[in-house]
């Protein structure tokens, strides 16, 4: 398949759909047998309709039609409406659109709404605009960071979402755990097993090729139940028209790996505390019988064919030496054309790769780079140069899945057309499930070809979101959008909450490689939420949306991370042990559990609820995956390194459990000068580059970090508390 091929076909003729039977209009068996051999089933669109909107089954029907440029919403018959589009895939987009925009029925990670639903029929044809043809979503990082957490019933409904949303191609990483198992096993390395693969908690850094292990041994039973989960999702995108993306093979073995020794490129160590898998020179007879190992067992976990692959070489800071980069890029694409004739190398462009002679060693006509972007402002150029080949523009919002009010409003409304050269947009943040208000916007973008309104965009926004026209509402997210969501640059996703980090009198971040900088003015973001109250007060049915009891919590906890970095420094300031310092500790110390408090009103903000997904994932070794996790996103590795806290989150278990223990730990009057802390130097080295991380050696903070993998601690599962009375207290 060629990138110009951007349209599958669906058969020759038209075949119409409803969701009250499948009926074709031609009557003719020749068009379904065409249709079912672009492994889609009619059947899924009535599918789609009855699991989004149960209520609207039997008033939505299709017709596919490979003549139709851009889909169409007709009105059809009594009360219903007829999608016509040129196939399955740009029919569930269009009905996404027609859900968006005409019947306001909103569907996000951080609650849905239908308060202001309305099935409406057009008075005349509406035109659907069309999409870009490449849009891709996932980054490896949040298949670990967010999707880990997904059973496999959330993951089909996500996949809905996507489908809704206008995504074409979507990587899956669950099963690879098993194709790793027969390919070690066919080479002959099958005692490297239980040491190589990696829990799916870390399974992105491990298929990256940064790691190997980590999180293991994994069990049997995980590696089974993780393969099932990866043919469901395999399954179901292709139903819906979209294209599962693959790993293909690039050369990684076990670094103990001594079968090929001549051919083999050591990888050194990731962030110099793990040992990176080695490299097989892709230009080698050896990489060839190894990859033709590796494809055999992809198709054989997944069901597949493959249309797409995903891998990089030498990501962040991978060794080169002795590698001829564009023979090895040639060696990786013509393995990949041998097992998928006209298949899809999507690379991503991060920290200093694809590396120019690497790209030239690709072909043209079956390479695409996913393009990375983490500066967000509205100055941004989307162009890229890529040696002609085409590329997507990927977000990059977040950043281990932190939580945090951010986003690129200004970027995001002025990227009209086809983002410069685009080929598509991509969803490629590390972490997901935050910052609702800036994905609508995202999703926005990926089916408007015009320049967005901002106020249009909000008031809209306002309607669906929350069921309300209330200006206070529109106003409050207007501040959210000149604040938080414009970014003045370059960053490493949101401001963190220093609540979360390790403590010192010196802290201005949480993770090692974030941007410290606050861009925007805290009263904007307070004086949002106190908008949101009144709004609150005035209408009663607004605390009935799940939506905007989300918002509302998600803006106080920012208010209380703003008031925690206006504290520490009046702490530091302050003379250890006066009557000063005693108060200003003792603030400080208060926006823990007011905040593990408001969290606690949301399902989305509950450890309980995040564990829940990845507990009923675990097939093996009770606690295998929630262990994991847990140490995921609070030390990351077993012990303390620059890497702690680089996905901490704001769950409320966790701000009552784990960080303000920590801080109660710091402050704790027992006769240690907090201001003579002792630090150690870490020196960390990855792409070239040295930071230097300096970490507090408290041993009363390091045994509660230590501990909290395993530690007992009770977990919320259902939201509890009165949201209205405790965001008077954050707002006051």
């Amino acid at each position: 398949m060629k990138i110009g091929s951007l349209l599958c076909s669906v058969g020759c003729g038209i075949i119409a759909l409803t969701t009250a039977m499948a009926e074709d209009a031609s009557g003719t068996s020749s068009e379904k047998t065409s249709l079912a051999s672009s492994a889609t089933s009619p059947d899924v669109l009535i599918g789609l309709v009855s699991r989004v909107t149960p209520e609207y089954a039997g008033r939505v029907s299709f017709l596919v039609d490979e003549a139709r440029e851009t889909p169409v919403i007709s009105a059809k018959g009594e009360g219903g409406i007829l999608i016509t589009a040129a196939n399955v895939r740009e029919c569930a987009r269009a009905y996404g659109y027609y859900l968006r925009n005409m019947a306001h029925v909103h569907l996000s990670w951080n609650g849905d709404n239908r308060t202001a639903a309305q099935f409406v029929t057009p008075q005349k044809p509406v035109e659907v605009p069309a999409t870009l043809p490449m849009n891709f979503a996932f980054n490896y990082c949040a298949l670990s960071y967010t999707g880990v957490h997904w059973s496999r019933e959330r993951w089909l409904n996500e996949i809905d979402r996507l489908a809704l949303n206008g995504f074409r191609y979507v990587l899956v990483t669950s099963g690879l755990e098993k194709v790793w198992q027969g390919f070690l096993n066919d080479i002959g390395a099958t005692s490297s097993i239980s040491s190589f693969i990696a829990n799916p908690c870390y399974a992105a850094w491990w298929d990256m090729g940064n790691l190997e292990g980590e999180g293991g041994p994994v069990s049997a039973g995980l590696i089974e139940s993780e393969a099932e989960l990866g043919r469901s999702i395999v399954t179901r995108l292709r139903e819906l028209g979209m294209e599962p993306v693959l790993q293909g093979y690039v050369g990684f073995v076990p670094h103990d790996y001594s079968q090929y020794q001549k051919d083999i490129l050591p990888q050194g160590r990731w962030v110099d505390e793990y040992d990176r898998p080695s490299v097989i020179r892709p230009d080698s007879s050896a990489f060839a019988e190894l990859a033709k190992v590796w494809y055999k067992n992809l198709e054989s976990v997944y069901g597949i064919k493959a249309s797409a692959f995903v891998g990089d070489l030498f990501h962040e800071g991978g060794s080169t030496d002795g590698a001829d980069l564009e023979k090895c890029a040639r060696g990786v694409q013509t393995a990949m054309q041998k097992a998928s004739p006209g298949s899809i190398w999507f690379i991503q462009a991060w920290a200093g790769n694809p590396k120019a002679e690497l790209l030239k060693g690709t072909d043209l006509e079956h390479t695409v780079i996913l393009a990375l972007e983490k500066k967000l402002s509205e100055s941004n150029e989307l162009s890229r140069n890529y040696q002609g080949r085409p590329y997507v523009w990927c977000e990059l919002a977040n950043f281990g899945g932190n939580q945090g009010l951010f986003g690129g409003f200004g970027i995001l409304e002025k990227a009209s057309g086809n983002a410069g050269g685009a080929s598509g947009f991509g969803l490629l943040s590390e972490g997901l499930e935050t910052n609702p208000i800036y994905y609508e916007l995202f999703f926005e973008r990926l089916n408007n070809r015009e320049v967005i309104d901002r106020e249009e965009f909000l008031k809209r926004t306002v309607l669906s979101r929350y069921g309300s026209t209330d200006p206070d509402l529109v106003r409050a997210l207007s501040l959210l959008a000149r604040s938080v969501y414009s970014p003045d640059g370059m960053r490493e996703g949101c401001p963190e909450s220093i609540l979360c980090a390790r403590p010192s009198l010196d802290v201005n971040k949480v993770s090692t490689w974030s941007n410290p900088n606050v861009f925007y003015d805290p009263n904007d973001v307070r004086e949002a939420g106190r908008l949101m109250l009144t709004a609150a007060k005035k209408d009663g049915k607004l605390m009935q949306s799940n939506a905007f009891r989300y918002d509302l919590a998600d803006v106080c906890r920012q208010v209380l991370a703003d008031k925690a970095r206006e504290l520490l420094p009046q702490c530091k300031a302050a003379v250890y042990n006066s009557k000063d310092f005693l108060e200003k500790s003792a603030e400080f110390m208060a926006l823990f559990p007011l905040t593990a408090d408001i969290l606690a009103t949301h399902e989305c903000f509950l450890l309980g609820t995040f564990l829940d997904g990845a507990a009923k994932r675990e097939a093996g070794t009770e606690g295998e995956m929630t262990r994991n996790l847990r140490r995921l996103i609070t030390t990351w590795t077993p012990g303390i390194t620059p890497l702690s806290d680089y996905a901490h989150r704001q769950l409320s278990e966790l701000i009552r459990y784990y960080y303000m223990p920590r801080w109660s730990a710091f402050f704790r009057a027992n006769g240690t000068d907090v201001k003579g802390e002792h630090t150690r130097e870490i020196i960390v080295t990855n792409n070239g580059e040295r930071i230097v991380s300096r970490i507090s050696d408290n041993k009363e903070v390091e045994s509660v970090e230590l501990a909290f993998p395993t530690a007992p601690i009770p977990l919320l599962h259902k939201p509890t508390g009165d949201l209205l009375l405790l965001a008077e207290q954050a707002l006051q």
